[in-house]
């Protein structure tokens, strides 16, 4: 006896890539706080990409007669202590937060991903030299390192690390010092997928080490890799952000939410309410969303998850 195939189940064996985009798609909406923060990640990545076209302010225009005005129609987030429309520095301040979140996690996750597979798939002294390293860098005190990290780039004459108030030595520093988790996952991952039977083919057939690396283990990595990314540009604008708050990070007058936040420490005790409240919900905002597009992207990603 012989059976036909359903129209469903044979479309999905024809297109088994569109299947599995859809599957992960569905899962993904099902967490409606991942496509909450998904929606508000994306409204403020728009404000941030569009406020110079949006806004009829020059964020570093300063005007006497507008200073320290509280939020109205003219000025929806109120002004600064040198009458700056602050909606219009936030979104502005959004570009650099956002942009060094999303570069630090960049060289953070391309450090872990080289060090980790590095150390996994090799093993041996190669292994215990890289962990040894790894374990250095998570024994160090994080803020004392980003803070004495940042006065020494200061000194260093090289352009790209001054430009617009110092953003790509922070770069550079907060990628330096965010690799170690994504290292060690990695190398647990390399640890248990290394003897598996398509490596094995692999070697047997003659495939040198670095494709077997990069063209097999790896993709078979990349889904807690991506988990773990979304989480790191989360950390890396809490870490600039905190920088930029102590003085440290970008400076001004470029604006960030950090720098922006540290401007209004003396504000708030004269009752501008609104020069700290806004910076910091725009850096709330933007950890939570995607720390739960991270949850999103980890249910939706999970290979042992039954529909």
């Amino acid at each position: 006896m012989t059976t036909t195939a359903s129209p469903i189940e044979f479309s999905e064996s024809m297109h088994p890539e569109r299947t599995m985009r859809s599957m992960i798609w569905r899962r993904f909406r099902r967490h409606r706080m991942a496509v909450v923060g998904a929606i508000v990640l994306g409204a403020l990545i728009f404000g941030a990409v569009s406020v110079s076209w949006i806004s009829p302010y020059d964020p570093e225009k300063s005007s006497m007669r507008e200073r320290r005005q509280p939020p109205s129609l003219e000025h929806p987030m109120g002004t600064d202590t040198l009458g700056r429309d602050m909606l219009t520095r936030l979104m502005y301040g959004g570009r650099i937060s956002l942009s060094v979140g999303l570069l630090a996690t960049v060289i953070g996750v391309t450090i872990g991903i080289l060090v980790g597979s590095t150390s996994g798939f090799y093993g041996g002294t190669t292994d215990n030299l890289l962990m040894r390293i790894t374990d250095l860098f998570i024994s160090l005190p994080r803020i004392f390192m980003l803070i004495i990290m940042a006065l020494l780039l200061r000194t260093v004459d090289v352009p790209i690390l001054q430009a617009y108030g110092g953003v790509g030595g922070i770069v550079m520093i907060l990628g330096i010092l965010s690799w170690t988790g994504v290292a060690r996952l990695v190398r647990g991952q390399f640890l248990g997928l290394k003897e598996k039977e398509f490596v094995e083919a692999a070697r047997s057939i003659g495939i040198r080490s670095p494709r077997i690396v990069f063209g097999h283990i790896l993709p078979n990595t990349a889904t807690p890799i991506i988990v773990a990314a979304t989480l790191l540009v989360a950390a890396s604008i809490i870490s600039e952000s905190g920088l930029s708050f102590l003085g440290f990070g970008v400076q001004p007058p470029t604006p960030t939410w950090g720098n922006m936040l540290n401007a209004a420490q003396d504000e708030m005790r004269k009752g501008n309410w609104w020069m700290a409240f806004f910076p910091g919900l725009m850096i709330f905002l933007t950890v939570i969303s995607i720390n739960y597009i991270g949850d999103g992207l980890r249910d939706a990603l999970d290979p042992h998850k039954v529909d």
